[in-house]
């Protein structure tokens, strides 16, 4: 097995310290005029590569496809990308005319370079998968039992799963169902319906009963917060006790820390280090906790490379 990384993937050297393996030695760097450079420093010829990179900037994609460009004319055996949070994933259809299906175009980047086969963490939606060749599997691992054991263990009074709007329903199902069996107690559903149709400005309708209830809103991505923190004023406007959130992947754009830590409706953050985390520790707001998918990743990286299924590991963790 080798190991690399690309820059600013922390997670990678996590990765490695579960697989107790070491990180294998790739230069990324960048030219005076800002062109980006990938030089393998070892030999990889007829060997199985693994590649972390979270592609979250147009510099981390490059990074991998050179990276993987390389691997392939360096004849590697083959070349596993490893991709815990995958650029461009919203972009998976076409929502007006005339622009590009940009999840669909990376995979086929992705091809053109010579990659065997991808991993990833929660992707936007399950379509991506079927944007690559048959020839390229993708094993798309769902973080929700993650956040289901840290939640198994806060002791929560009356908990309720909310879904901040419709596209996050069956997410947030999943998640309720498999807290629900770790918990051994049945969990009840709720969620939002906005209404930027009509109104941008307004919060949305709650369906379901929340009052007195410690409330779990589930979604894939916290970007800006702002979808997170009108839903967390629905819920406390409608009797809920307390607000926790559960989000895969944190992008934290613009002002969103400063966003959430103003947000009193909101008692807790929860989500994963897919993207790497830039703010001092001490910048972190409290109510901000973020959990390691990384054991979780090592160990189907593991699977794929003794060849065994990760279905089990899948369903466990």
């Amino acid at each position: 097995m080798k190991l690399f990384k690309v820059a600013d993937t922390p997670i990678a050297d996590e990765i490695a310290s579960y697989l107790g393996v070491k990180l294998n030695d790739m230069e990324v760097k960048k030219f005076n005029d800002g062109e980006t450079s990938v030089v393998v420093k070892e030999n990889v010829r007829g060997k199985r590569v693994y590649i972390v990179s979270s592609t979250t900037t147009v510099d981390r994609m490059m990074e991998l496809l050179l990276a993987i460009s390389a691997m392939r004319r360096a004849s590697a055996k083959s070349i596993t990308a490893v991709i815990p949070f995958y650029g461009y994933a919203r972009m998976d259809l076409m929502h007006k005319g005339r622009e590009p299906i940009a999840a669909a175009d990376i995979a086929l980047m992705l091809e053109t370079m010579g990659v065997d086969h991808v991993v990833s963490v929660d992707l936007h939606s399950a379509q991506i998968e079927g944007f690559f060749k048959p020839q390229v599997p993708v094993d798309n691992l769902q973080a929700f039992p993650v956040g289901a054991v840290y939640f198994s263990e806060q002791n929560l009074g009356d908990p309720i799963v909310v879904a901040p709007h419709s596209a996050a329903v069956n997410r947030a199902v999943m998640f309720r169902d498999t807290l629900s069996r770790t918990i051994d107690e049945f969990i009840p559903l709720a969620f939002v319906i906005r209404k930027h149709q009509l109104n941008a400005d307004q919060p949305g309708e709650l369906v379901g009963d929340v009052k007195g209830k410690d409330c779990i809103v589930v979604d894939t991505l916290v970007d800006t917060g702002s979808t997170l923190v009108k839903t967390a004023k629905v819920l406390k406007a409608n009797g809920a006790k307390t607000v926790s959130a559960f989000a895969v992947h944190a992008r934290y754009s613009a002002h969103a820390m400063q966003t959430l830590q103003n947000c009193k409706e909101l008692d807790k953050l929860v989500t994963t280090n897919t993207i790497a985390l830039h703010n001092n520790s001490d910048d972190v707001p409290p109510k901000i906790v973020t959990l390691s998918v990384a054991p979780f990743i090592a160990e189907v990286i593991s699977c794929i490379h003794m060849k065994s299924s990760i279905i089990q590991v899948s369903k466990t963790k």
